[in-house]
């Protein structure tokens, strides 16, 4: 068997034999960030230009310290405006078109409900909360202040509509991103109003701000949090560690750095000047589930097909009820080959590919893992 070592954190691994392919985007994320006469906004934002990334994201607290008009082309506009479309400052020309994506942070709502946030920027949607595409991810922009009219809880219709739009999402990747975690080892601690099922309604990853820090989060479904305020305003140490922590960082400015490739996403958190502080990569399997039905009448595995098999074969499943479902690959001594899904599905029937190119001729069993107990079939690759 082919082994391949990483020098990353693998979080969700799906992918048998995974080799990176070329990047589809390179995008740069920022929080806390809006603060023009301290040096931390000009130092991350000279970092990002060197960078040269596709796009930016922010996690808001976009213009500190009241959201103000007279301050928002200075903490903006003035380091990246070049990003912005249409821009209308003082700072220079934008760009034709938009590549600059913000969240709403509690700054930025203190002077007359946002008005100046949303009178600078020219977003899809209601622009407080709002969905876009860009390769091969779907982002999702989340508006987590108190004072949204849609409101920010699970029940809330800012939710249904979140809920609704993973649903209806084919993007290969989709990130949902706001400013409060829903958990957090900073001082401000956990937004527990933000704990939404975000893995439950497809996400694969969520990024927010807020905490004048970096911290990496795995929840008890899997799903991996970046939590990074050190965009420009000044940093903070850490309260009291929660136990969703994996790694955390302060002291200096930062942002972070994600390129996504065909099956994977890399998120780097890069310190001022230049220094990676976290390596993160999130791994998806190279062919997706399909859904064939919602619904299912038993738990059942299917023999795969065809068997014997040279080097593709295609496993089908049902499930009765909603919950962490594996699906993993043994050779024929017992011996673990890796995993084609470890996720939270519904109830449905479902059918998954597995490429089996790097592997050598033999008898390979698959098990099937849910709520309901474990099944295991066995399948003949023939080279």
């Amino acid at each position: 068997m082919r082994k391949y070592c990483f020098q990353v954190i693998l979080i969700f691994i799906s992918a048998i034999g995974y080799i990176y392919s070329q990047p589809v985007v390179r995008f740069a994320a920022i929080g806390d960030y809006g603060r023009w006469y301290t040096p931390g906004e000009r130092l991350v934002s000279g970092m990002i230009h060197n960078w040269d990334p596709d796009f930016i994201i922010t996690l808001g607290d976009n213009n500190y310290e009241y959201g103000a008009d007279s301050t928002i082309d200075s903490n903006i506009g003035q380091f990246y405006h070049d990003f912005i479309f249409p821009y209308t400052g003082i700072f220079g020309t934008g760009v034709q078109f938009n590549k600059f994506f913000p969240s709403m942070g509690n700054h930025d709502w203190l002077t007359d409900s946002a008005r100046p946030y949303i009178d600078y920027f020219q977003l899809p949607g209601n622009e407080r909360y709002y969905d876009f595409v860009k390769g091969n991810i779907h982002f999702f922009v989340v508006n987590s202040d108190i004072n949204e009219p849609d409101g920010i809880t699970t029940g809330s219709p800012q939710a249904h509509w979140l809920m609704n739009k993973l649903s209806q999402s084919v993007s290969r990747f989709k990130i949902v991103y706001f400013h409060h975690p829903p958990y957090s080892s900073g001082q401000h601690g956990n937004n527990l109003d933000m704990r939404w099922p975000f893995k439950q309604w497809g996400a694969n990853a969520v990024f927010c701000g807020h905490e004048h820090n970096y911290e990496r989060l795995v929840d008890s479904t899997g799903l991996t949090y970046f939590v990074n305020g050190l965009g420009g305003k000044d940093w903070r140490e850490f309260g009291t560690v929660v136990p969703e922590s994996r790694y955390r960082f302060t002291g200096n400015y930062g942002a972070l750095f994600v390129t996504s490739y065909t099956d994977s996403l890399n998120i780097k958190f890069i310190a001022y000047p230049d220094s990676v502080k976290d390596d993160t990569t999130i791994i998806l399997s190279p062919i997706g589930i399909v859904s064939q039905s919602e619904i299912a009448d038993d738990f059942i595995l299917y023999q795969n097909y065809p068997n014997p098999f040279n080097p593709v074969t295609n496993i089908r499943f049902s499930i009765t009820e909603s919950g962490l479902i594996s699906l993993k690959i043994y050779d024929v001594s017992g011996k673990f080959a890796g995993t084609l899904t470890n996720n939270f599905l519904q109830p449905g029937n479902y059918e998954i590919q597995w490429d089996a190119s790097l592997y050598p001729s033999g008898i390979y069993y698959y098990e099937l893992t849910s709520v309901k107990g474990k099944i295991s079939k066995k399948m003949v690759l023939i080279k």
